[in-house]
């Protein structure tokens, strides 16, 4: 999983299944993405779809995806906090 909007879509989805509407309102991306990004999911294996009525629910196919998708998540943050402290250290040398 190359891509931080599929990390934050099961992310969502750790707490449960869900229609495509609500994955898209609480991450704040299109749905349009959120449903490009879960096709890519589904295809991998990572997550399952089923219709209920007239929306189609996403849930994690199998529980170590999120134990993976966790430690992920937090490689993610540290690179980030890395890169932040790098560019502050740059900012102090180099003022203005």
């Amino acid at each position: 999983m190359s891509s931080t909007t599929r990390i934050e879509i099961v992310h969502v989805l750790r707490d449960g299944p869900q229609r495509v509407s609500e994955i898209a309102r609480i991450t704040g991306h299109p749905q349009a993405t959120i449903s490009r990004h879960l096709g890519v999911l589904r295809n991998g294996g990572i997550v399952i779809a089923h219709r209920h009525a007239q929306d189609v629910v996403y849930q994690i196919a199998n529980p170590k995806i999120v134990s993976i998708c966790d430690l992920m998540r937090e490689v993610l943050v540290e690179e980030a906090s890395r890169r932040s402290k790098l560019v502050e250290g740059f900012q102090d040398e180099h003022p203005g």
